[in-house]
């Protein structure tokens, strides 16, 4: 459990940073030119053309590597079934390449978009642009983008259902060979992460489908609507997704009761020292059923 946890963080933080990073550059998509715009605090900080659309590669780079994620957490899930036995020097490389895979797809990301980069003076359709400040493009003919975003999340969604398929058959197939306390352990890890995973492929990843196909069909009807919909999903998706692990995994509700704990006691300590004249009144925490 533990070593699946950080599988889980890992998913964690490439949400919450391509939320954050959104959160400050709010890149608007200018449709129907393929083109975008800095709305939020980063446009005001970064100035730089190349450095904008460096930005939204990043973000697009979080996007990519937190559903990347799932895929490595079922590997993971699939070989530790399969060979139970595994030395500290196997995992440390295991991690390794996991890691060296993210640095990749991200490089990948990078590539694409830098190869399909233009400057906002030599975009064809300029006049579909009504400014030009805080404005970065790609070249209209969204094709390659298109077709790699598509090639991408219907790889990685065939990619995650078969390890999840091996994994549950490799359980099964160790049904007797597996501990009463084991077994029902493994399963419910197994189930948790099928929840988790399939609540992710409809909130984040259909949504995303979305948005890139009318992002880069811009000129279609009501492409804009559905764009500005298509958004709201992934957006908030990482608050629940957040709230769902919680949910379902025990550890996680136990530590984060703890951490409150803690949190009550220091207040209840640090708190008539720096504001003695305050009263301070603090909530108990009642014993939480996990």
């Amino acid at each position: 459990m533990r070593t699946v946890s950080y599988f889980i963080l890992n998913e964690l933080l490439w949400n919450f940073a391509a939320n954050l990073m959104y959160s400050l550059g709010h890149p608007n998509a200018l449709m129907p030119a393929m083109c975008f715009r800095m709305d939020g605090l980063m446009g005001d900080w970064i100035k730089a053309e190349f450095q904008q659309s460096f930005y939204f590669m990043a973000m697009i780079a979080a996007v990519v590597n937190f559903c990347l994620g799932f895929g490595t957490t079922f590997i993971y899930r699939y070989v530790t079934l399969r060979f139970p036995t595994i030395s500290r020097f196997q995992k440390a490389c295991g991690f390794a390449l996991i890691a060296f895979v993210h640095l990749m797809m991200s490089l990948v990301v990078v590539f694409v978009f830098c190869f399909m980069q233009i400057h906002v003076k030599e975009y064809p359709e300029a006049y579909l642009l009504e400014t030009t400040k805080n404005v970065f493009c790609f070249h209209p003919d969204t094709r390659i983008i298109f077709y790699t975003s598509l090639l991408f999340f219907v790889g990685i969604a065939i990619f995650i259902a078969l390890f999840a398929g091996l994994s549950i058959r490799e359980m099964r197939m160790k049904v007797h060979a597996m501990e009463k306390k084991t077994l029902h352990m493994q399963k419910e890890i197994q189930r948790n992460l099928l929840i988790i995973t399939g609540w992710s492929v409809v909130v984040g990843c259909i949504p995303n489908v979305v948005y890139v196909t009318f992002v880069c069909h811009g000129k279609w009807p009501y492409a804009r609507v559905a764009v500005l919909i298509s958004i709201l999903f992934p957006l908030n998706h990482g608050t629940f997704y957040a709230l769902f692990i919680l949910y379902l995994f025990k550890p996680y509700r136990k530590a984060m009761v703890d951490m409150a704990k803690a949190f009550q006691k220091y207040a209840r300590k640090v708190l008539p020292l720096c504001c003695p004249n305050t009263t301070l009144v603090v909530l108990p925490i009642r014993t939480v059923k996990y």
